[in-house]
């Protein structure tokens, strides 16, 4: 994948005083909105200046007076906070986590979609880095407790294990050891093991996952130590405020760019942003896969880092597409919950009109339980359990709704489950007897 590199322009402080008195505020806006690169720019007409190259000088101008620096090494990264970064961050705050905890999932939905979406994030970040499986098979996988059969089942199967693995420390610093075990973790029975163990001791070229060109040439192996050192020190070091989504994605495009390893990186970096989110107490994370949202946008996650590189180390690129992603996968989890809600409240209605025409609290319950999803079933035990009642009471509710026509018994295995007839049958029984 190639990208033109940006001309380099000298800063005109003319542009300063006229920005200043709000002459290019629009401008500078959707700037600010879009992250505009020089080849975003180059062919927009609807700008201050008629030549690109006045419109790239205006923005550089104004984007090297809003710098704030970080150094790794001997290489200096630049961000800033604009307004509509800002806005984002406290929306993600105040309405995407606050808003969850308002009104939250129950406790069975959480379950159901945290495993869900654990799953989709190790199966997702294998995807990125070239597995070849699907979640359905990494579930198969999971249900049976059958070990992986192949290279993309290990890789599922590893950053299932990384995952947890980041949950055990996620109070505590980082360091070199704990970062090399990620890694060992992330690349165990897999052809990248052979890099395990410890930071690279030689050069790697980073290539284009499409046509295969150089895309990226990492720091020369003997400045690998001083760069982690640097950055751990930064992921560790709180005297100067940086918002833990902000910071959390430096982290991530630090691990891409200094390449500690000869392969597993991209999978090490996405398991640190998410050490760092839970670390500073952001434990809706857990909940979401952010390596799903780059697997459907993965030119995008790319050009954010060849972008970044190419313009003077700006890593405001990076972090744009990076609270993009973090809001896509919430609004998700969003989705899920009223949802999920809203099922809840059919469940309900169903629960209710089946208690009004004669069905006990306990089998309209049931009922309308497996209402929801034809995949829905359940035992005698987990009935039994579930009510509290002993196994002779809980055998009577089930065969009177056998009766009725309205639950269906599976025999194929034990033991044995109970499921529904059908959506239609519950509807037209309580049509019938409501009449």
């Amino acid at each position: 994948m190639k990208i033109e590199k940006p001309p380099h322009v000298e800063l005109k402080f003319e542009y300063l005083e006229r920005i200043w008195k709000g002459e290019f505020e629009d401008f500078i806006n959707k700037s600010d909105e879009r992250y505009y690169y020089w080849d975003d720019l180059k062919y927009r007409k609807e700008t201050p200046f008629e030549k690109p190259i006045e419109n790239w000088t205006l923005i550089k101008t104004y984007r090297t007076t809003k710098y704030e620096s970080v150094v790794f090494g001997n290489d200096r990264f630049n961000y800033f906070i604009s307004p509509y970064v800002s806005k984002n961050l406290h929306d993600f705050d105040m309405k995407l986590i606050g808003g969850l905890q308002e009104n939250p999932l129950s406790q069975i939905d959480r379950i159901d979609f945290f495993k869900s979406s654990l799953l989709e994030e190790a199966v997702a970040s294998s995807q990125v880095e070239g597995a070849a499986t699907t979640t359905e098979v990494a579930r198969e996988m999971l249900k049976s407790g059958r070990n992986p059969r192949n290279e993309s089942e290990q890789m599922i199967f590893n950053n299932l294990r990384a995952i947890q693995y980041i949950s055990e420390f996620q109070d505590t610093n980082i360091d070199f050891k704990s970062i090399i075990e990620l890694h060992r973790i992330m690349t165990a029975n897999t052809d990248a093991e052979k890099y395990s163990g410890d930071f690279r001791k030689g050069d790697v070229f980073v290539t284009d996952h499409i046509d295969g060109e150089i895309a990226h040439i990492p720091p020369n192996w003997v400045e690998v130590e001083k760069l982690m050192g640097d950055l751990c020190d930064f992921a560790n070091n709180d005297t100067k405020f940086i918002h833990p989504i902000i910071k959390a994605s430096i982290i991530h495009f630090m691990i891409g760019f200094i390449h500690p390893f000869k392969d597993g990186n991209g999978r090490t970096a996405r398991a640190l942003f998410y050490w760092y989110l839970l670390k500073k107490g952001y434990s809706l994370i857990k909940n979401i896969s952010i390596s799903k949202v780059i697997l459907e946008s993965r030119t995008q996650y790319d050009k954010a880092f060849l972008k970044t590189e190419s313009d003077d180390n700006d890593l405001n690129y990076f972090i744009s597409y990076s609270i993009k992603n973090i809001r896509i996968a919430f609004e998700k989890l969003k989705s899920y919950r009223d949802k999920k809600v809203e099922e809840r409240k059919t469940a309900s209605y169903v629960s209710y009109q089946l208690i009004e025409i004669g069905l006990n609290k306990r089998q309209a319950d049931l009922l309308g339980y497996l209402y929801l999803k034809d995949s829905n079933n359940i035992t005698l035990k987990w009935y039994a359990e579930k009510h509290q009642i002993v196994r002779q009471t809980a055998s009577k509710d089930l065969n009177e709704l056998i009766k009725l026509g309205l639950l269906k018994e599976e025999k194929t295995s034990k033991p044995y489950h109970y499921k529904l007839v059908s959506k239609d049958v519950i509807d037209n029984y309580i049509m019938k007897n409501e009449s």
